[in-house]
This record gives structure tokens, sequence and C-alpha cells, in this order.
């Protein structure tokens, strides 16, 4: 965060800011006149945090600046009612705690067009003048958008990486351009559709659009869930229609027959290099390509009695959720694959999928191009396969040899649908091991 409005005196942080041009009246000191310059004191002798309430203070300011100088009532802030009040000098319920003070009937009467005798019309303020008296009155201050945001990242529900941040940031960029900093409350299905709208003008594809949205309807899922927010039509963003036709419906991953799969696995053989080996690793674990492509040594367990690989969040990646921590067997050409694998240099499984330079972050979506690229120019996958596809004919092969579902579950990662199914620690690697023998593809 950026140290800007601060400075110091003696040992205390200062903050300090020009007003902007034609809001000078929103300031005024204590005796009324308006002023052109904002310094107070922060209260604190430590800068980082100095740094972090002069950058809440001036959100606030934006806000009631924007507010005012767009002169709109359509769009109600509550930033903006609050940079309003830390204005005038109070704080949210102090017209309650201190009535009939100065300051507070001085406050109300700029408010409200007063000050007004008790036989005259008064007329209703604007809403964001509104919003404004009521949280002076104490009334608790409406969630806006950017406190979702806020409670989704706290939550470690945010991004996981600087490419996933990017996604994210577009996503709510182009919401924000919509809806302004709104109130949860007040976001209805209307700006959800105006929002698919724009990205279909840009051009976009149907599943990046989808994209899009998943960038913004878990953060309201969260609003919603922590604030305890009752909206009436529930989460404006659930089951938007993306496009029209064919193209609405998600593109479907063909797997492989066993025929194309022992001909990818064999090709593999053949190239025998870093990019097969991982490729060999996926077709007969199930695992996700992110999960696989950023193993690291450590999590590599040959000796075992049942050789594993252990999957867990590490310096690479994230995991999806908490279900996708395992151990999983190796067997067939995945056995083959680590083994080859950890012969290479350095701490990770595949080296050629770490980044070039050290300003750079991993990105398993890189390896993803390449992979299926290379599967395309080999004519080992048709129109809707690629390396996800491994993960769909992997539950196919287990579910094709009689293997119980529970048993699929805890090899692929996936989430519980019982609630039994969260006690005790689940199948032993054996157990797993000797399900997954009867799916290797042989000759």
């Amino acid at each position: 965060m950026s140290a800007k409005y601060i400075q110091k005196r003696g040992n205390v942080w200062y903050f300090r800011r020009r007003v902007k041009a034609g809001c000078e009246g929103l300031h005024r000191d204590a005796s009324g006149k308006p002023q052109s310059v904002l310094f107070f004191s922060l209260k604190t002798v430590d800068q980082r945090e100095a740094a972090k309430r002069a950058d809440e203070h001036a959100r606030r300011q934006d806000a009631l600046w924007a507010n005012h100088l767009r002169g709109t009532d359509e769009a109600v802030s509550p930033k903006a009612a609050l940079a309003r009040l830390e204005a005038a000098g109070v704080k949210p319920g102090d017209g309650v705690r201190f009535r009939d003070t100065l300051t507070i009937d001085r406050l109300i009467d700029e408010l409200t067009g007063g000050p007004y005798e008790p036989f005259e019309y008064q007329p209703e303020p604007s809403p964001q003048n509104r919003l404004t008296l009521d949280l002076l009155m104490g009334k608790q201050v409406p969630r806006t958008l950017s406190d979702a945001k806020g409670k989704h990242i706290e939550l470690g529900k945010g991004p996981r990486n600087k490419i996933g941040q990017q996604q994210f940031d577009r996503a709510w960029d182009l919401l924000m351009g919509i809806t302004g900093d709104a109130i949860i409350t007040d976001v209805r299905r209307d700006h959800a559709n105006q929002f698919v709208a724009k990205l279909r003008e840009r051009g976009v594809s149907a599943e990046t659009i989808r994209k899009y949205v998943y960038q913004v309807k878990p953060v309201l899922d969260t609003a919603i869930r922590e604030f305890e927010l009752k909206l009436e039509r529930g989460n404006p963003f659930e089951g938007l229609t993306v496009s029209e036709g064919e193209a609405s419906q998600p593109s479907k991953r063909l797997p492989y027959s066993a025929d194309e799969l022992r001909a990818i696995q064999q090709k593999c053989r053949e190239t025998d290099d870093q990019r097969r080996w991982a490729i060999s690793l996926l077709s007969d674990t199930g695992a996700r390509q992110a999960e696989i492509v950023g193993l690291r040594k450590e999590d590599v367990f040959l000796s075992d009695h049942v050789p594993h690989i252990l999957i867990r969040p590490n310096q690479n990646r994230r995991l999806k959720n908490k279900q996708s921590e395992r151990r999983v067997p190796l067997v067939g050409e995945a056995l083959w694959a680590v083994q080859r694998a950890m012969t290479t240099e350095g701490e990770n499984l595949f080296p050629v999928f770490q980044p070039k330079s050290l300003d750079k972050e991993f990105n398993a979506n890189t390896a993803s191009a390449a992979l299926n690229k290379w599967m395309k120019d080999k004519e080992l996958a048709k129109k809707g396969q690629g390396l996800h596809s491994f993960r769909h004919t992997f539950v196919d092969r287990l579910r094709d040899a009689g293997v119980p579902k529970d048993i699929r579950e805890q090899i692929g990662g996936w989430k519980p649908q019982g609630v039994s199914e969260g006690y005790g620690q689940g199948f032993s690697l054996a157990r797993l091991r000797e399900a997954m023998l009867k799916v290797v593809i042989t000759g």
C-alpha cells in the first residue's frame, strides 16, 4: 500500500490532503468555514498503520467528492455518507448520542435544506442525504460490493495466483462500471444481464463469459451468507443465460476410448521427456492438470509399501478444495512417469513447467496449452478431447470396473455427497491401489 497523504509530526503521523475543487463546502472547521486542505492526526506512531488509515480516509473522501460533483440522486454511496459525517466531525449514531448540539443541528439542516419551522413543508431529502441522515441517527451502515470483495478475500476465497487476480480484477472492473460500489441489496438481475451483454458486445465466447460470471457470483454468495443478507430473489448472478442456442451450453469434454488412451501412452513412452511424463501421470491417476504439473519431489513416495504421490498445496499452486488434498497410488504409466521424472534436477518434479525468470509466477495454464497442442498436432486428441478428458476417462474406467463410488471419489478428490463419508480416515492406499490396478491398460 502506498503511503499517500501522510506526514509525520514528532512521533505521530498526520493526514494531509487538498480538497477537490468544488467540494470545499463539504468540509468545514469548528466555526463553519469551508476547508481547502484537510489536516488531522491519524493517532498512530506506526507508518504502516498510518498508511492504512489514510487510505481508508481517502477512499471515503473520493466517494463523497465524486457523488457531490456528479450531482445525481440516483447513486447512493455508504462511503460518501460516512465521509460526509466525518467531514462534519461526527460519527454514525452521534445524532442520537448528542441530540440538539450545534454541530448536529447544522449538519441536519445541510442535509434537509433547512432549517424549517414546525409548520413548514419539508421536502424529502435526496437518497444520498437520506442515507447520511440515517447513519447519523444510528442506522446500520449498508454493505456494498467492495465490502463483499473484502470479506471474500479475507476468508481466503480470493484469486490463487497472479493470473487469477488479473481475471478477477477485469470482471470486477466491468461490474463496477455498471453498478459502481453499490449497496449489495440494490444489485439487481438487470445489472447481471448488463454484465453479460457487455461481454457479448466484446465478442468473447460463451465459455469466457462464464468465467467472468464466476469471478462475481461466488463473492455475492459469500456476502449473502456472511452478512446474513436477505435478497428477495437470491443471488442476481445465479443461473444467468450466457448466450442463446447451442452456444449457451458448456463445451462437452469427451473421454478417450481404450484404444485412444493406449495410443497416447505409447507415444509418450516413445518421446520420453518431461512433458510426456506429465501426460502419462495424468492418464493413470485421474488427477487435475494443475495438481500434476505443480508437484514437487517431496510429494513423491516411491519407496513406500504402496508407491504414491501426495497432492497437497505447495508454493507452486493451491488446491481446488479441502477434498483435493489426498494420496494417490502410482500404477501403470503413472508409476513409469514418476520414476522417470525423479531423475530431473531440482526440487520440482517437472522443472520444464517452472517460469524462466524469478519475477514470474508458476502458471499451470501455460503447461496445459502446450500439452494440449502436442496431442492435437499428433492427432492423439479429437475436438472436445484434452487434458481434462483424462479425468473424465479415469472415472469412467473405475466405474466400468465396478469400483464403488466412495473409492472413486477418494482417488479423484471429489467432494463427498453424504454426511457419513466425512468421518474416519478413508480407504487405505493398498485398497485404492487394488481398485486402480483394475483399470490399467496393457498391451
